[in-house]
Order: structure tokens, then C-alpha cells, then sequence
């Protein structure tokens, strides 16, 4: 596996998740929330939407499990907090390594070329205390409704895309990302909508 040690967050996260990945059959949430919850809930959001676009989306359960965590980080984002906390239940549920591999293996030509384009900016649209609530607001929904209409191929993916912009620009502090997350919502609900009906 190609080697993506950087500076940025994101790409050495992925190293760490292969490493774990690579030493066992099965990963547990559990541990991989201990490997991304220390810094912060931006990687955090870009691996929990990436698992409902990448092949570890299989897991029957996924986007309920997702949902879960959504609302419960963005209940913990709602009260100023930055300690994640998550049921032990939860943090037991195993996913195959085979499966965690092969999604690490195609999120990283995307890291790769996304690396140029990151860069911390227009940090009050990412980080401000107004800012901030709105996007545990915007969590909590998500994570809501992929609880409710989750099981439906093909809506997981699309309420994982403003998911995975929004924790780009938390993990790098960049508000131009997070603001193309938050343009993106509205499109992805209206959509979701028109399938629905």
C-alpha cells in the first residue's frame, strides 16, 4: 500500500487505519474512534461518510450505525464539547479488515489529489461558535434520517457528501470546503425528497 505520509491530517489517518487494519481480521468502531477521536470530530465526519461510500458501506447496518454516531457527535458539538463519547455497544461492532483495506485503498488517489486544494481559510465559516451549532444541527438531521430511510440504496451516498466536505474542512480548518458542504445539503434533501415521493 503506497506510502501517504504527509502533513495533512487526512492522509495520515489513512496510514494509521491501514496499519490497524493490516494487523487483524476484524477492526472494531471502537478502535478506530480511539485512532481518529484524538483529533477531533473533523476526521472523524471524513471517515464515518467515507464508510457509506466506500466498500466498508457493505456492512449490513452501516448507514443506521452512521446515523448514530452523527447525531451523537453533533449532540456533543450542539454543547460546546469536544470529548466523544459513544456506547460501548456501538464501539464493539467489527468490521471486516478485507473491507476497511480495499476502501483505504481507493480514498487514497483522492487524497492525493485533493491535498493541493486544502488549505486553512476563511476559518469563520468552519469554526466560529455560530458556525459550529449550525453544523451539529446539520449532523443531527443526517444522522436522523439515515437511521429512518438508511436502508434505501444509493440515499446513504448521497447524505455522505456534505457529510465528508463539512469534516474536510473541520479537520483543516478550511471554510471554503465547509461552505460547499452547507450549499451542498439543500440539493442532496430535495433530491432525496423527489425519490421518496
Amino acid at each position: 500500500m503506497s506510502n501517504l505520509r504527509s502533513d495533512w491530517i487526512i492522509a495520515t489517518l489513512l496510514e494509521e487505519l491501514s496499519d490497524i487494519a493490516l494487523a487483524t481480521e476484524q477492526v472494531s468502531l471502537g478502535r478506530l474512534i480511539d485512532t481518529l477521536g484524538s483529533r477531533g470530530f473533523g476526521p472523524l465526519l471524513v471517515i464515518l461518510s467515507a464508510f457509506l461510500i466506500l466498500p466498508v458501506g457493505m456492512v449490513p447496518g452501516m448507514p443506521g450505525i452512521v446515523g448514530v454516531f452523527l447525531i451523537l457527535i453533533g449532540s456533543r458539538m450542539a454543547v460546546g464539547s469536544t470529548h466523544l463519547w459513544f456506547p460501548s455497544r456501538l464501539r464493539k461492532v467489527e468490521l471486516p479488515s478485507h473491507l476497511l483495506i480495499a476502501s483505504i485503498s481507493r480514498a487514497q488517489p483522492w487524497v492525493l489529489r485533493l491535498r493541493p486544494m486544502i488549505a486553512p481559510r476563511a476559518t469563520i465559516l468552519i469554526d466560529s461558535p455560530v458556525m459550529l451549532k449550525i453544523i451539529a444541527v446539520i449532523l443531527i438531521v443526517t444522522g436522523a434520517i439515515n437511521i429512518l430511510i438508511g436502508f434505501i440504496p444509493g440515499l446513504p451516498f448521497l447524505m455522505s457528501m456534505h457529510v465528508l466536505l463539512i469534516g474536510i474542512g473541520l479537520s483543516s480548518r478550511d471554510g471554503l470546503i465547509g461552505l460547499l458542504g452547507y450549499l451542498v445539503v439543500l440539493p442532496e434533501m430535495i433530491l432525496i425528497w423527489r425519490l421518496l415521493l
